[in-house]
């Protein structure tokens, strides 16, 4: 399928005479943009006998587009609207007490901003499905993460009853989320309700790369009061984000914050006066859930920031991050008020054992560094210390992770250590490497040649301590995402004096 490159655009018009002259091409056909909970983005189909005899006959394709709406948007815009907003107050989600106040009077406050980048899911298996639309029924076979939307998204297009269609749910080369969506459903179900037969869909790695739903793009800024014994006083948090929530929920029922703020609005950190603002800039890029969602992005900055705030109140960051949490209590989640409150105890547990485990507080050689962050995220507690080394020309490899869990009552051991693994080597991907960046309305990156993965020489040793525990089991396929990339800066810090407020991480910002 061939698809406009701008978001939102589509076909004006097309000439498929040399697609048809392809041996095995076989149909031409036009798919409408479908929006609300399919959100395919349409193109012209080159059905063939074969996958290459389809893609030779779609480059064969001449067509117009009619670039859409959002065809003037780019990373550079993006980033205005950023500063336009992050320069003033947002929509309050939290105000305790009077953070304002009390960051005005502060003899001691730190402030820090950090920008994140648009990701994407980068799964090693492109998108792709095998539909065939009956007459009265359908059938499919999809490597989907849900199912129940697959088959609401065929029964949107053929308009058969949900009863009468029945989806294989087969094996995935990977998820992280993107495979919630059901555009490439859509896409199949399309094409064969257009022909009369079944269709495979398949996807290229640069189709995969350009029309994801990707993970969103960021501004956070921070502010702290700290007395002379280093106690939090004041913590303001002001969050600019390309919103999951204003893009796929109509206006009138949306809620950006949604999935925006996190655990940024319920830190495990005491503070008396505390303030979460949030804003989102209007945006045509289509973002969705990349693994662990909005805790990627406050796991990174809250952390950060902590481990800054240690820095200036001279306190070693395990030492202070235990003092912050302080007396036990629950934090409950202020926005989804259904969830499980953080329990501070069971988050400094975790701190301390990552802490015990790697050593810390050891001498370590000079361009080597240790850094710790901790996270609660679906319901789990996570630390993690990473130990990094940083040559001269600001090239960081990340040599060693060590990861204390707290996932409740575990059922199978391996299955928690493989899915921190896992998420380790995820978040160290993004940490490192990646970046989509928007020109003209569409994405500049095409393969893993410009979207770099984490190759098997840069990965670290890994090791996975669990915390015993009788409390009911929790998430375990994304909280092993927050606390790495924060881990990772905290640990560059350590061995460079340099702090890392944008990622990826890039060798120019630690050289210079």
């Amino acid at each position: 399928i061939a698809r406009c490159p701008t978001f939102g655009g589509r076909a004006k018009s097309f000439n498929a005479d040399k697609a048809r002259a392809v041996p095995g091409v076989k149909e031409v056909v036009q798919i409408d943009p479908i929006a609300a909970g399919a959100n395919s983005a349409g193109g012209v189909a080159v059905v063939a006998e074969n996958t290459w005899a389809a893609m030779q006959g779609r480059d064969a394709l001449q067509i117009e587009w009619d670039l859409g709406p959002n065809a003037s948007e780019s990373s550079e815009s993006l980033s205005q609207k950023f500063g336009e907003l992050i320069a003033k107050p947002g929509t309050v989600i939290r105000n305790d007490g009077d953070a304002e106040g009390a960051l005005a009077n502060a003899t001691r406050k730190v402030e820090a901003t950090y920008d994140l980048p648009l990701l994407a899911h980068a799964t090693m298996e492109p998108m792709n499905c095998t539909v065939d639309v009956r007459a009265d029924s359908a059938e499919a076979w999809v490597p989907t993460q849900g199912p129940d939307w697959a088959m609401s998204a065929i029964a949107q297009i053929t308009k058969i009853p949900r009863e009468k269609i029945n989806v294989h749910t087969t094996l995935m080369g990977g998820g992280f989320g993107r495979r919630y969506q059901a555009d490439f459903v859509v896409e199949a179900a399309q094409v064969s309700k257009a022909i009369g037969k079944p269709v495979q869909v398949v996807w290229t790695r640069e189709d995969d790369m350009q029309h994801d739903f990707y993970r969103q793009a960021t501004r956070q800024s921070l502010a702290a009061a700290l007395d002379d014994s280093g106690k939090l006083v004041a913590w303001r948090h002001r969050i600019v984000s390309t919103s999951i929530r204003a893009f796929w929920d109509p206006p009138d029922r949306a809620k950006p914050a949604q999935q925006e703020v996190g655990s940024a609005a319920f830190i495990p950190y005491s503070a008396s006066n505390y303030r979460v603002e949030y804003a989102n800039p209007p945006s045509g890029i289509p973002v969705a859930w990349w693994r662990s969602v909005e805790d990627s992005m406050s796991g990174f900055t809250v952390e950060s920031f902590v481990d800054e705030l240690a820095h200036a109140a001279k306190q070693d960051p395990v030492e202070f991050r235990l003092k912050l949490i302080g007396e036990p209590r629950k934090e409950p989640n202020v926005l989804w008020p259904e969830a499980r409150a953080l329990d501070t105890v069971r988050h400094a547990t975790v701190i301390r054992l990552a802490a015990q485990k790697s050593g810390w507080g050891s001498a370590m050689s000079a361009g080597h560094g240790r850094g710790i962050a901790a996270t609660y995220a679906f319901d789990t507690y996570v630390a993690q210390v990473a130990e990094v080394s940083v040559a001269a020309d600001g090239k960081v490899h990340v040599d060693r992770i060590v990861c204390a869990v707290d996932c409740g009552r575990v059922i199978n051991p391996d299955q928690v250590k493989a899915q921190m693994e896992s998420a380790i080597i995820y978040a160290l991907s993004a940490a490192l490497h990646g970046e989509i960046t928007i020109a003209n309305g569409a994405v500049q990156q095409n393969n893993f040649n410009d979207y770099e993965v984490l190759r098997m020489p840069e990965a670290p040793k890994i090791e996975v301590f669990i915390v015993p525990s009788d409390a009911d089991p929790s998430g375990m396929g994304e909280p092993g995402v927050p606390p790495t990339a924060p881990a990772v800066a905290n640990a560059i810090f350590a061995a460079t004096g340099k702090r890392v407020r944008r990622l990826p991480i890039r060798a120019s910002d630690l050289s210079a």
